[in-house]
């Protein structure tokens, strides 16, 4: 007797920890998960690369990609329910760092909770934005040290690229002035 009981414990048990351990259900990054689930929350791609992540909507959605800096930052998906590996596509010339990718209920009355749910994708290998090869001169500025180079920090930002251009000296005064404030980045690609 005592040995039939130890072995419906341990039977007992065992269905217990392997419930607990496969039953669970991941949930897509969501306020009502009932709509989603997403195979991967977060993922990495590089520019220009793409990968598939696997989908299961239980309504048709449509979605909306966060900030991003490239046409060529998409989805390629069937916006219908039901099971399906989407496609993110990101730019090869992509300059954001982490993409989100949102997806919403498009069906009647469920689009109008305000319900979604988002895909992370952490942009590898960020190419830097192509610079003027006129500013290839900025590299054997005099003023370059260990701290500062006049090319990385025109190439780095935009901003300084439309206000000083190609004037080494101004880049300079500004990374003294103001960047070093600001925690620009001056003495490699970032």
């Amino acid at each position: 007797m005592k040995r039939i009981s130890s072995r419906i414990v341990a039977i007992v048990s065992l269905v217990l920890v392997l419930s607990v351990a496969f039953g669970g259900k991941a949930y897509a990054a969501s306020e009502c998960p009932q709509f989603f689930d997403l195979g991967d929350q977060v993922i990495s791609v590089d520019a220009g690369a793409t990968q598939e992540v696997w989908l299961y909507a239980k309504v048709a959605y449509n979605y909306y990609i966060g900030n991003h800096t490239s046409k060529g930052t998409y989805l390629e998906c069937a916006s219908r329910r039901g099971t399906e590996y989407i496609k993110v596509h990101i730019g090869a010339d992509e300059q954001v760092k982490n993409v989100f990718f949102y997806f919403y209920p498009a069906e009647d009355p469920y689009e109008h909770y305000g319900d979604y749910a988002s895909l992370e994708v952490y942009v590898q290998n960020i190419k830097p934005a192509m610079a003027d090869p006129a500013a290839e001169v900025l590299k054997t500025y005099a003023g370059n040290d260990a701290e500062f180079n006049a090319y990385y920090y025109y190439v780095n930002y935009p901003d300084l690229q439309a206000a000083f251009g190609k004037d080494a000296d101004a880049l300079k005064k500004h990374w003294n002035t103001f960047g070093k404030q600001e925690l620009r980045t001056a003495n490699k690609i970032k």
